[in-house]
């Protein structure tokens, strides 16, 4: 079966039919407060983070949900040096990654949030 994800990072199954159409280096903000470095994927059905295999073997997790899942995508604002990108899940829950050129990604993510294909 094939896989999301590459040699240096762990990696998850892909769905049949899934295929990836765009991908960006990202640390995911885990429920700790630790930046696991990875990469954030895009499919025409889920968003999936990947941590590399550094901070996966030190407790880095795979994150994925479907596009249908995904209440909106926006920013949060700075704590460090940049914005974060905020995947909203519901009224409690969201997740926050570091990303280059944040509100681009927040174009991107919000537009396949409406695809057909994204609810399927």
């Amino acid at each position: 079966m094939a896989k999301i994800g590459s040699w240096w990072l762990k990696s998850v199954e892909a769905e049949p039919q899934e295929q990836v159409v765009w991908s960006q280096g990202a640390n995911r903000i885990q429920s700790s407060g630790r930046a696991v470095g990875g990469k954030l994927f895009l499919t025409n059905r889920r968003l999936v983070f990947c941590p590399h295999w550094v901070d996966g073997a030190t407790g880095g997790k795979t994150w994925q949900v479907s596009l249908a899942t995904i209440a909106a995508a926006g920013t949060a604002p700075k704590r460090g040096r940049r914005d974060r990108l905020r995947i909203e899940l519901d009224d409690e829950n969201q997740e926050l990654f570091v990303v280059n050129h944040v509100e681009d990604v927040v174009s991107r993510l919000e537009a396949a949030r409406q695809e057909p294909t994204a609810s399927t």
